[in-house]
């Protein structure tokens, strides 16, 4: 360590324990969930990776802009007038002022500082009084230049992917094995049905781990009835995804109490869904698809200790908007409103030891059967800072 710098040969260290068998294996040093690295991810993860950031039906309209906070990378996403989403960085060409702070709709951006104007697709449209109190043009400013940084996009179901930097290969190439595992599922007709909004006082992995586990589920989410569908079947892709599924269909599993009744998802032969499955999309997505419901959620760190959780609810084509079921979404709604704050205490205990565990020589370590997700996940951490990292399976 120098001046508090995270260096290759701590994250060697890190990885070689990690990537003992899995009963053996220790977990991230606290360190790594400090302030120290996630400096290191602000310049090494976060911009080289295909980010979930949104989804679609947070922009519905032509017009819609949307601003967000990635790990200090201020974005701004727009709905052109032909449907699609872009995205820039959220700042002014001229003295980098951000452009857009709350969610809005307007037919162009305009700059709040000094008024410089750009249309929805990022180009320069406008810089009044540049030369003076009549002067809109000045020698030297190319407006054609000096528009918005674009940053690619990327969509798979409703999500909205970005890659800051532009390096991290072609997004069909990094998203196709988890749409190849969930192939057999029907999803084209999902549609949004809900929103739930939050925030974790603790570092986006933390969050992360306790989304894809189910170890916990018993102890701290009673009202689930977690011995019915717990994970058992590790899914994993090197640097795309890792989770579980469990197979569902025994006649118990329909007495869940957090089932809210919904028509089914199928399969693509018309049979019902066969498994539960929740999943985190490297690094920000967290999946989970149940009999009855999908959803897509962003964990968005906004600092070291600081995490945006962002959910969003999907139901199979008019069960999301039928008058008749409202009781039922509500139901589903209400189900994750109980237990997102559950796991408030899990994430904030365990942030207030991050920065002392290391010190009382306190490592942590896997359930051999619960936790692989988990497992999975922090090796993908590290292969994303690492100078080392394998970066997405080919």
């Amino acid at each position: 360590m120098i001046d508090g710098r995270i260096e290759q040969d701590e994250i060697d260290r890190a990885r070689a324990a990690l990537e003992r068998p899995l009963a053996e294996a220790e977990g991230l040093p606290g360190r790594f969930y400090g302030p120290d690295f996630y400096k290191l991810e602000q310049q090494s993860l976060f911009p080289k990776s295909w980010c979930a950031v949104a989804v679609g039906a947070m922009l519905p309209n032509a017009g819609d802009l949307w601003p967000i906070n990635l790990a200090g990378w201020q974005l701004l996403l727009t709905r052109t007038a032909d449907g699609t989403i872009r995205a820039f960085h959220n700042i002014c060409r001229h003295r980098a002022m951000q452009l857009v702070s709350t969610p809005c709709n307007a037919p162009r951006i305009t700059c709040p500082w000094h008024a410089w104007t750009y249309d929805l697709k990022g180009n320069l449209l406008a810089m009044p009084q540049l030369g003076g109190q009549k002067a809109n043009a000045v020698e030297g400013f190319d407006k054609a230049a000096l528009g918005l940084k674009e940053i690619p996009v990327g969509r798979w179901l409703d999500y909205v992917f970005v890659n800051i930097d532009g390096q991290a290969g072609a997004f069909d190439d990094y998203i196709a094995p988890l749409g190849n595992l969930l192939a057999h599922i029907e999803l084209e007709r999902l549609q949004h049905g809900g929103r739930l909004t939050d925030i974790y006082a603790g570092n986006w992995k933390l969050a992360t781990e306790g989304g894809i586990e189910d170890y916990h589920l018993p102890f701290a989410h009673p009202q689930l009835n977690a011995h019915l569908y717990r994970n058992t079947t590790p899914y994993n892709a090197p640097g795309i995804f890792a989770g579980g599924g469990v197979a569902i269909g025994a006649p118990e599993v329909e007495k869940r109490a957090w089932n809210a009744k919904l028509p089914n998802l199928v399969q693509r032969d018309g049979q019902p869904l066969s498994e539960l499955y929740v999943f985190n999309v490297f690094p920000t997505g967290t999946v989970l698809i149940s009999a009855d419901h999908v959803m897509l959620g962003m964990l968005l760190p906004t600092g070291d200790s600081e995490t945006i959780v962002d959910l969003h609810l999907y139901f199979d084509g008019d069960a999301a908007t039928a008058e008749a079921l409202a009781d039922e979404r509500a139901g589903v709604l209400e189900m994750w409103h109980g237990v997102v704050p559950q796991d408030f205490p899990f994430i904030v205990g365990t942030q207030a030891t991050v920065m002392s565990r290391d010190a009382a020589g306190i490592r942590t370590r896997f359930s051999p059967y619960w936790e692989q997700a988990v497992f999975n996940f922090q090796k993908m951490v590290l292969d994303a800072v690492s100078d080392r990292g394998r970066g997405p399976a080919q």
